[in-house]
């Protein structure tokens, strides 16, 4: 997939389309999830009002303050159909589960020094029919851990962190600074789960009018994906080119998937680079820069092992002469495979301001360089332009809702190139711009004094006329408890972004559970 696409797919899917309203503002750096959030980055100093105009003078409680936060959470799902036949190569998975727990402490060591430290962990589980070729992995990871110094005019954040950047929380071009787990459900992941916290050290301030933001990720940290064997995988039953998995056994499938795509990462501190200025008002209005390592993977597979490949997975003959020419290469040791990453600018505009019940959000983002690939796999470097404008609900009401548009335009698609997943192949044959336009919406009531929430998160992709639906139930009538069901619902051709290949429906269920 493309850099592009698989950011659609990563803020759309992964992010779940997050509820409006929960957009991250510039800045924030509270972990707190549905708190209210300054436009620089958080003070310690108390909100409450004195109930008299006499002044309290409470001693200082003595030594740091600590908050303590966790929760654990439970998913499993089954297709709806099962496509694969037993045992066959690149067989899908039909049940799937995960554990999720994570627990973490917020500590206020002084009016200008902070830290949070949390960790994370996941469970992960699934099968093909038959529950055949069953396997598990336990994935701990390092999540938000950070140290803030507050100062007058510079506040400083030192550590593991998400660093937000744009006007649109799901969607926005500019926020590509963090790597996004790929392998979260398409419409209904926590956007917790789908955004991974990156090391990185970042300043904030104000000039004037305007707040300011500078950040630099030292190490690379490229996105968590799986190549073979999930619905959430690149490579789909339906795609031509599919992994014989069978040659690999299941208790090493889960493991590193996505280094079997790689030969080469950026080195330590080629990192990536983003500064960022917005203006406060009713109307805010900013510009962004980022210079980035993609975070994908730049596959280039020599021709004639693409060929052979090919043969194989399709089960046909393979050409004796091109057999016999790479064993002669492999003796040779020729590299016939690389997969590396490449740099990218990000230049941006933002915008974001309140009209009538909700908040509109603009976001345009031009890459000079970006990667894709064509029907073949591929990668071609092609300039790209992103607009995103989201509105969405701002109101105390029982109705949540929100609509997102996504258009992408690639010029210079020469007449024997198609970039896959976003041109359909009749669109091959002369040289064109190549556009995607991808519609997300999203619409929620809660009821039963907030116990009870019904919400349908959707997205329409027009010129090959793919669609997705995610309806999802959630009951919080129990202390401390939420209960829900889902579902999530694919239509489109194989070669279309929503079609994805052929992938399945699921039905699912899950719980969550707060510690604290």
């Amino acid at each position: 997939m493309s850099v592009a696409l698989a950011w659609v797919l990563a803020s759309v899917a992964g992010a779940g389309a997050p509820d409006a309203g929960t957009a991250e503002p510039p800045f924030t750096l509270s972990p707190s999830k549905g708190a209210e959030h300054p436009s620089t980055i958080e003070s310690f100093s108390s909100s409450e009002e004195p109930s008299s105009p006499i002044a309290s003078f409470t001693e200082p409680a003595a030594g740091p303050n600590a908050r303590l936060y966790g929760h654990l959470r439970a998913q499993g799902g089954v297709d709806t159909r099962f496509d694969s036949i037993k045992g066959a190569a690149g067989a899908e998975d039909v049940v799937d589960g995960w554990l999720r727990g994570t627990l973490g402490v917020d500590v206020k060591v002084s009016d200008w020094v902070r830290a949070v430290v949390e960790g994370r962990f996941q469970v992960r589980g699934a099968a093909q029919r038959d529950l055949d070729r069953a396997r598990g992995f336990f994935e701990p990871m390092l999540g938000e851990a950070f140290v803030d110094l507050y100062t007058k005019k510079v506040d400083v954040r030192i550590g593991n962190q998400r660093l937000a950047l744009g006007a649109n929380a799901a969607l926005a071009g500019a926020d590509a600074l963090n790597p996004r787990d790929l392998r979260e459900d398409f419409l209904l992941a926590d956007p917790e789960d789908a955004v991974l916290p990156v090391f990185a050290v970042r300043g904030a301030g104000e000039i004037g009018t305007l707040d300011w933001l500078l950040a630099y990720a030292p190490f690379f940290t490229p996105n968590r994906f799986m190549v073979f064997g999930s619905d959430q995988a690149l490579l789909q039953p339906g795609l031509a080119l599919g992994f014989d998995d069978r040659r690999v056994d299941p208790s090493v499938v889960p493991y590193g998937q996505e280094r079997l795509l790689e030969t080469q990462r950026p080195p330590p501190f080629a990192g990536d680079l983003a500064l960022r200025l917005r203006s406060r008002g009713k109307v805010r209005i900013g510009a962004s820069w980022v210079w980035m390592n993609e975070k994908m993977p730049r596959v280039v597979v020599d021709k004639e092992l693409q060929a052979f490949l090919s043969a194989q997975s399709a089960g046909k003959p393979v050409d004796p002469a091109t057999a016999a020419s790479l064993s002669n290469r492999f003796q040779a040791n020729e590299t016939l495979f690389t997969g590396t990453y490449r740099r990218a600018h990000l230049l941006s505009l933002e915008a974001s301001m309140l009209v009538g019940p909700g908040q509109l959000d603009l976001d345009v983002t031009y890459s000079p360089r970006q990667t894709f690939f064509d029907a073949d796999l591929a990668p071609i470097d092609k300039p790209a332009l992103t607009l995103v404008v989201g509105y969405s609900s701002a109101e105390q009401s029982d109705w949540v809702w929100a609509v997102q548009y996504l258009g992408l335009v690639i010029p210079d698609i020469t007449a024997k190139e198609q970039v896959i997943l976003i041109e359909p192949a009749t669109a091959v044959g002369g040289a064109r711009t190549a556009f995607l336009h991808l519609f997300v919406g999203q619409v929620g009531v809660v009821k039963l004094d907030d116990r009870l929430e019904v919400t349908v998160r959707g997205a329409f992709e027009p010129i090959q006329r793919s669609f997705a639906i995610g309806p999802k139930v959630i009951w919080r009538g129990f202390d401390r408890w939420d209960l829900w069901l889902a579902a999530e619902f694919y239509e489109g051709s194989p070669w279309s972004p929503l079609g994805y290949f052929g992938r399945n429906d699921q039905i699912l269920a899950g719980a969550r559970y707060e510690l604290f």
